[in-house]
């Protein structure tokens, strides 16, 4: 796969969810609770995609209650 693909992160409170886009078309995704580690649950999940679609790159945002610090350190949108 080449181009790009659209990567949106929810990250709440006890949750964090992924999905990725290939237009309307969806590629991947994933619903995982964190248990109060959202960086490790998170870099899992985005090792895994990562691992899943290699080299392809993302527009990516992120939403939710605990995504505003997260986006600032992907430097993706927050929504």
């Amino acid at each position: 796969m080449t181009g790009f693909a659209s990567l949106g992160l929810d990250i709440g409170s006890t949750t964090v969810k992924a999905v990725v886009l290939d237009g309307a078309t969806i590629l991947h995704a994933a619903y995982r609770r964190h248990n109060a580690d959202v960086r490790g649950e998170l870099s899992t999940l985005l090792a895994e995609i990562a691992e899943r679609f290699p080299g392809r790159r993302f527009r990516t945002a992120v939403t939710g209650s605990a995504g505003l610090t997260i986006a600032e350190l992907l430097g993706a949108d927050f929504v």
